[in-house]
């Protein structure tokens, strides 16, 4: 069954680094200050927490192009058979909760892409693992209901948010844990770990319960007992798994079957993600074409798919406005609605 829920404190006693490490407060100042979402977004959650009508939220939120093709993507990343064209549509499928978690991930991709000294981590190495997790365990919630499917997306998304607070707190004293999330070095070093953490922001942002404790017991020794938590918790765990940890490794049998997956089932929910099936390529394009468009369908953003081709931003853009031409359509969502009823992608 799922742990029992905690204190919204991060931590119940604070705890130091050395002789004058960071507090509780400390720690609680740094995930406001770097977690805290622009004003656009505020706004736009501010009309959100008062019901209003989709079509002025989805206007409010079409005055920041960027912000809202970002929310567009990470929603169709989400809906892989049947994506939405508009933002309006999109907060009438999912509804406002998941709406409002697509949109504060987006807001801390910045935050998420940031290299972590302290954990061992490179810079793009948390936001990559976040884009993994959310895509297993959409696979594993692939039969259930799309809100469900949307809100396993944007937990896993979110999972290691608490990770570059931590860091953030820890970087002057150059403290050094594992970067495969072990919590108990988390809590001698920090006296709480980064699911703690990262929840307390997620509850602060007014995220579902269902998302919150997704966030929280992540690394729980035992599986959540709900749905959502469970897929991100396994999810996780093959993900590290599948880059070598071998204590994952070593757990990831039992994880499948108390998550209620065989392991054959998890090695299809692997062997089927977006990253490994090779779809037939979309007549017309170049192969150089149709690999940015099906690295886009994974969830990564312009940037993120020159990193992973070893291009430049610039020619993305300029494969993808080559795509738009070819396919006749006037943007990213259309051209990745058209790929899926095609089942390029």
């Amino acid at each position: 069954m799922t742990p029992p829920r905690t204190s919204v404190a991060i931590s119940a006693r604070p705890r130091v680094v050395g002789s004058d490490g960071p507090t509780e407060r400390t720690i609680i100042e740094a995930a406001e200050r770097l977690a805290t979402p622009s004003s656009v977004v505020l706004g736009v959650l501010e009309l959100l927490d008062a019901a209003t009508p989709r079509r002025i939220v989805a206007a409010r939120l079409g005055q920041s192009p960027d912000l809202a093709a970002q929310v567009l993507h990470l929603a169709n990343s989400a809906l892989f058979r049947h994506p939405c064209d508009t933002i309006e549509r999109v907060i009438a499928r999912l509804g406002e909760q998941t709406v409002r978690g697509l949109l504060l991930a987006s807001a801390t991709h910045s935050l998420m892409e940031s290299g972590l000294p302290v954990y061992g981590l490179p810079r793009l190495a948390l936001i990559k693992h976040s884009n993994e997790v959310a895509q297993i365990s959409r696979g594993i919630t692939s039969r259930s209901a799309a809100a469900l499917q949307a809100q396993s997306s944007v937990a896993g998304l979110l999972h290691d948010l608490g990770k570059p607070i931590l860091a953030a707190v820890a970087a002057e004293g150059m403290a050094s844990v594992s970067p495969y999330g072990d919590t108990e070095g988390e809590r001698r070093v920090f006296g709480t770990d980064h699911p703690r953490v990262g929840a307390w922001i997620a509850r602060r942002w007014g995220l579902s319960d269902e998302i919150c404790d997704a966030i929280q017991y992540h690394h729980a020794p035992i599986a959540p007992e709900e749905p959502l938590g469970r897929a991100v918790w396994l999810a996780d765990g093959a993900a590290h798994a599948s880059h070598g940890d071998e204590r994952a490794r070593a757990r990831l049998r039992d994880m499948a079957e108390a998550g209620g997956m065989s392991r054959g089932e998890m090695e299809s929910v692997l062997a089927g993600s977006p990253e490994t099936v090779a779809p037939r390529c979309p007549p017309g394009l170049t192969n150089r074409e149709a690999e940015v468009l099906r690295v886009l369908a994974t969830g990564a953003m312009a940037k993120q798919v020159a990193h992973k081709l070893g291009c430049s931003t610039s020619t993305v853009h300029n494969h993808l406005h080559r795509v738009y031409r070819k396919f006749g359509v006037s943007g990213q969502a259309q051209a990745l609605l058209h790929a899926r009823d095609k089942g390029w992608i």
